[in-house]
């Protein structure tokens, strides 16, 4: 490069070196070449540009291990919900008052007399399935539906979901708002048998992982949906990594 007069001429920012024209074509060249070289973009850089591939695997692996080290760490049957009809049981030896109870069953009772009164027609709607008439009358009834306290025990005594889980309601040829409105209807219900029934014994390791696996995917997709950002992912993930180690609470909410 240039000689100590030519050293003057510049500056450094942030490491980088500025010119001021000042040099020779040949010494500024040589500096431009130099301080361009391509950035190795880790996990751990800290940088303004969008964290790798590679560093999003590595996010991804820290959550995963922070989820099983905590959950493993908890003592019994953590994966396992427990029976609802064991719950049921607790609950209502805690009750004193029956008159609660009397309550409750008279009011499962009238869902499932309303659950039964839209059955009997969707039933009806489904021979004659797949027109403009039918569709309406259809979204009309899982509209109502949805406005239902629907329970665990009505979903048994009723069979709700095997009418709305048919072909005709949420195969491929359906209209897709039937379709739509029926899965919506099914999942939410799916989502609560799931979390009031609990899970059978006997989880293998195997599955516990893929749970872990699944889960920290998603934490990281989301975390790297608001934070694409090198330095501001890094802070995230270590600091949700942080919140699962030390809150067992959120991580037992987090897997259940």
């Amino acid at each position: 490069m240039g000689g100590g007069g030519e050293n003057k001429l510049c500056r450094e920012v942030g490491g980088k070196v500025q010119l001021d024209g000042g040099w020779s074509f040949q010494a500024q060249f040589n500096a431009i070449a130099a301080c361009n070289q391509e950035d190795d973009l880790s996990f751990k850089e800290n940088s303004v540009k969008d964290v790798t591939d590679r560093g999003r695997v590595e996010g991804a692996a820290r959550l995963q291990r922070a989820l099983e080290e905590t959950m493993n760490s908890l003592p019994g049957q953590w994966f396992v919900a427990a029976p609802a009809k064991r719950r049921k049981t607790m609950a209502l030896e805690d009750q004193k008052d029956g008159d609660l109870a009397q309550a409750m069953a008279q009011a499962e009772s009238e869902v499932r007399r309303d659950v039964r009164a839209l059955l009997a027609p969707l039933r009806e709607l489904e021979k004659v399935a797949g027109s403009a008439e039918t569709n309406n009358a259809a979204l009309d009834i899982f509209r109502q539906l949805k406005r239902l306290r629907v329970t665990v025990d009505c979903l048994k005594s009723t069979k709700i979901a095997v009418e709305l889980n048919k072909s005709c309601w949420r195969g491929s040829q359906a209209d897709p708002r039937v379709r739509d409105a029926a899965s919506a209807l099914v999942k939410s219900w799916r989502s609560m048998y799931r979390s009031q029934e609990g899970k059978p014994q006997g989880v293998s390791e195997a599955a516990k992982a893929r749970r872990f696996q699944v889960l920290s995917v998603d934490l990281e997709e989301s975390t790297f949906g608001m934070c694409p950002r090198i330095a501001q992912y890094c802070r995230a993930i270590e600091l949700l990594c942080e919140a699962i180690l030390n809150n067992h609470d959120l991580c037992r909410d987090l897997v259940s």
